[in-house]
């Protein structure tokens, strides 16, 4: 490995990644650099198409000359590559986290315009190493010391709900593709944040590199990542088959639960299922926090209600549900409802939907049903998940006629296809390295 990285990576493609055209991030550093003609040399080899993606997030003068770099360097190997800029205001605090948010929305965009369901990353041993650090330094338990796996889902949504990243430099030094790209007479692009003592990523990088030099292996910390991630999907099978037997989501975008099954498991099992179903019914990127996790669970037990994490929890004819909060979609005294599809067609991040003509709106049903004729098509659905249903009207988004109804009988429209994406969501967070294709909608 250490004398060709380039023959170890592409061994690792050509056994995780899937058929189909590659996505290639490259930002012109020493890591990216590495990948991307490591990735060049095996997609020649085995008759691949990849897509380099570059990312100038305007935060030097010199990205966009950084960015133009990538793009000649990999229109020199043959490739197509395409600048993406991060635009509009930056924070000013947690800079890194935006811009890393703002990166992966950029990518997954770009990956599903190119017909890619895989983006290549150049993460290295060492930034494994760095983020286990950085999570217990924050005071993060076990879970996040298990950092970045080789093959897992895109952190976004619902951009990224198709989108896997695969890491096929995750067990090599960066100092190793360093070598190796001075012994090709390649130069990379040196960013002057990766030295700037004000992030945490670089004190957590010097203290480690101070570590190193009394002659503590670093690289154990990897190790104990590695470990720890295989306990995690190990505890994620387990939820994984709970929830098969716990969870029933409907088209309509609500979950049937059976409290005793849940009830009955250990509290970390709950804890997962339970997270992954707000995530699912929620629509939301960002994941429920543990007091919103735990405000649920007391519900679930005493049989009770609770709104929390953008969902409602409550019982109704003899069932427990989790439903979407319709609060949240309708809107409150102090916030607004939810508007209209974003830019990829979706919904509240719970429905896709395609085919919206001129005079038919995506809103939501609402709390007065105005619109919709037959009420009796709804008697399947808890009441208080009626007013959060997705509704496309013609002739106006709250005085038209309701046309369709997502995933409720007897409510379509041949001329509009309303894809339901809580069973995708559900199955990616609970077996994250595996396709979302076990959990059967009903």
């Amino acid at each position: 490995m250490a004398g060709d990285p380039a023959a170890a990576a592409g061994d690792w493609l050509g056994r995780h990644v899937p058929p189909g055209p590659l996505a290639v991030a490259c930002s012109g550093g020493s890591d990216s650099l590495a990948l991307l003609l490591a990735a060049s040399r095996w997609a020649a080899q085995a008759g691949r198409t990849l897509h380099v993606l570059t990312v100038d997030h305007r935060l030097r003068r010199e990205s966009a000359d950084e960015a133009a770099f990538v793009v000649r360097r990999a229109e020199a190997l043959g490739h197509a590559a395409q600048c993406l800029v991060w635009t509009g205001p930056k924070p000013a605090s947690g800079l890194q986290e935006a811009a890393r948010q703002a990166r992966h929305h950029l990518l997954a965009r770009a990956c599903n315009e190119a017909g890619a369901t895989g983006l290549l990353l150049a993460h290295t041993l060492d930034d494994q190493i760095e983020t286990l650090a950085m999570r217990l330094a924050a005071g993060g338990g076990w879970r996040g010391a298990a950092a970045m796996r080789p093959v897992a889902p895109s952190p976004v949504w619902p951009d990224g709900r198709d989108v896997v990243l695969y890491r096929p430099l995750l067990a090599m030094r960066r100092q190793v593709l360093r070598d190796w790209l001075m012994g090709q007479g390649e130069r990379w692009v040196e960013d002057p944040s990766n030295t700037d003592a004000r992030y945490t990523r670089v004190r957590i990088r010097q203290r480690l590199t101070a570590l190193e030099a009394t002659g503590f292996d670093v690289a154990r910390l990897a190790q104990l990542a590695g470990d720890l991630s295989a306990l995690r999907d190990a505890e994620q099978r387990m939820a994984a088959r709970l929830a098969a037997e716990a969870c029933e989501i409907r088209p309509w975008g609500g979950m049937r639960i059976d409290p005793d099954a849940l009830n009955a498991a250990a509290p970390v099992i709950r804890h997962a299922v339970l997270e992954a179903a707000v995530l699912a019914v929620s629509g939301r990127e960002s994941l429920p926090g543990r007091r919103a996790i735990g405000r649920l669970s007391a519900a679930l037990a005493a049989g009770g209600r609770a709104t929390a994490g953008g969902v409602m929890l409550a019982p109704w004819q003899g069932c427990t549900w989790l439903v979407r909060d319709p609060g949240a979609v309708t809107g409150r005294v102090d916030r607004p409802g939810i508007g209209s599809l974003d830019a990829d067609g979706v919904w509240d991040g719970r429905f896709a939907v395609t085919g919206l003509g001129a005079g038919l709106t995506a809103g939501p049903l609402g709390r007065t049903y105005d619109g919709l004729d037959r009420r009796d098509i709804l008697d399947a659905i808890p009441g208080f998940a009626r007013p959060g249903l997705l509704a496309v009207r013609e002739g106006g988004c709250k005085e038209g006629t309701v046309v369709a109804l997502a995933g409720v009988p007897g409510s379509q429209d041949s001329r509009v296809q309303i894809e339901p994406l809580q069973a995708h969501r559900f199955c990616t967070r609970l077996l994250s390295a595996a396709p979302a294709v076990w959990f059967d909608t009903k």
